[in-house]
C-alpha cells in the first residue's frame, strides 16, 4: 500500500462504531453523541463530504453527524421501520443544500435540510419496481446510484440496471451494467476519482473478484471495461470456509475486502497486492469479529 494516499473506512461493530485507517492500520473506536442500534438490527451508513447520516434503533429517525466539527442532529424518517427501502444522501450544490431521498412504494420522497420537512418529489414509477443489492447505494457529486435488481418480476419492462437520482434536478436516470453484473452475484458499487467502478465476486467461479470501471470511448458514451480477474481461491488458500461481505477500491487502487469465517464468525481486512499477485491481511489492532458492514468513507 502507499503510504501517501490515505484510506479510510468506516466499521460497523458489536461494541461501536470504528475508523479503520488502512496506511497506519490502526482502528479507533469514535465516541459517538447518539445510541447505536442492537447488532440484531441492520444499520445504514451514508456518508457526503465529510458529514455521515445513520438509521438509528427502530429505523424512526437518522443522525446526522459532522465527525470533525461534532456537530449532530435527529431527522424523523418519513416512514419509520423501513429496513429495506434505498435510501440516499447527498448536496444540492445550486441550492447549497443537502438532501436525503428515500423510495417507498414506487413513490420519491426528499428531505430538505433547508426546508427541514419531507416532501414527493418524482411521482409513482413502476420503472422502479425494483430491489437493490445495497439500500444504501453510493453518492459521486450530485448524484446517487444504486444496482437496481428486477431479476423477482416476470417480464420485466427493464434489464437490471444502475439507478441513479440527480438530488439537483430531482429526478431518475439508469445507467447500463456489464453483462456479468446481471447474473446473481455479490456487487459492490463505488467511486473513485469521480468515476463509479463495480466489485463483482463469483463464488461459483473459483472465487473469482473482477473490478468494472467505466471508460470513456468519446465525450458522451462510457463503457464498461474489467481489469484482470482476482482468483481467490488461489490466493486465500488458508481460507477454506469464508464470504466476500464488502469489496471497495482505495484512492491508491488497491482492492480491499473484508471476509468473514462461516464457522466463527471472525472478519479479516485484506488487500490484494498487484505487484506480488497475493492478498495480505491488514493487521488492525482490535478484532473485527461482529462487523455488520463498511462504508467508504472520507474525512474532510
Amino acid at each position: 500500500m502507499s503510504n501517501q494516499q490515505p484510506s479510510q473506512l468506516i466499521s460497523l461493530q458489536q461494541d461501536g462504531l470504528y475508523l479503520l485507517d488502512f496506511n497506519k492500520t490502526t482502528s479507533l473506536k469514535l465516541n459517538l453523541p447518539f445510541t447505536l442500534p442492537p447488532p440484531t438490527e441492520p444499520v445504514c451508513i451514508l456518508h457526503c463530504r465529510g458529514i455521515m447520516c445513520l438509521t438509528l434503533e427502530g429505523h424512526n429517525d437518522l443522525a446526522i453527524w459532522n465527525p470533525s466539527s461534532k456537530e449532530f442532529k435527529r431527522i424523523m424518517m418519513f416512514n419509520s421501520r423501513q429496513t429495506t427501502n434505498p435510501l440516499g444522501f447527498g448536496y444540492d450544490r445550486f441550492s447549497d443544500d443537502y438532501k436525503i431521498v428515500t423510495l417507498i412504494d414506487l413513490k420519491t420522497f426528499i428531505y430538505t435540510f433547508k426546508e427541514k420537512s419531507w416532501r414527493e418529489s418524482v411521482p409513482r414509477d413502476t420503472s422502479l419496481d425494483c430491489k437493490f443489492k445495497n439500500r444504501t447505494g453510493t453518492v459521486e457529486d450530485h448524484c446517487m446510484y444504486w444496482i437496481a435488481d428486477r431479476s423477482h418480476i416476470k417480464n420485466p419492462c427493464k434489464e437490471n440496471t444502475i439507478l441513479c437520482f440527480d438530488f439537483v434536478k430531482e429526478e431518475y436516470k439508469e445507467l447500463n451494467l456489464p453483462i456479468t453484473c446481471k447474473q446473481k452475484f455479490s456487487s459492490w458499487l463505488g467511486v473513485l476519482r469521480g468515476e463509479l467502478y463495480i466489485i463483482e465476486h463469483y463464488p461459483c467461479i473459483n472465487n473469482d473478484i473482477c473490478v468494472w470501471r467505466q471508460k470513456s470511448s468519446d465525450k458522451k458514451i462510457k463503457k464498461w471495461q474489467s481489469e484482470p480477474w482476482i482468483n481467490m481461491t488461489k490466493h486465500l488458500k488458508e481460507f477454506k470456509n469464508f464470504e466476500v461481505v464488502f469489496a471497495c477500491i482505495a484512492r491508491n487502487d488497491d482492492v480491499f475486502i473484508v471476509v468473514k469465517d462461516t464457522r466463527n464468525g471472525d472478519g479479516k481486512v485484506m488487500v490484494y497486492n498487484k505487484a506480488r499477485e497475493k492478498f495480505i491481511e491488514v493487521p488492525f489492532g482490535s478484532s473485527l469479529k461482529g462487523l455488520r458492514c463498511m462504508s467508504d468513507y472520507i474525512c474532510q
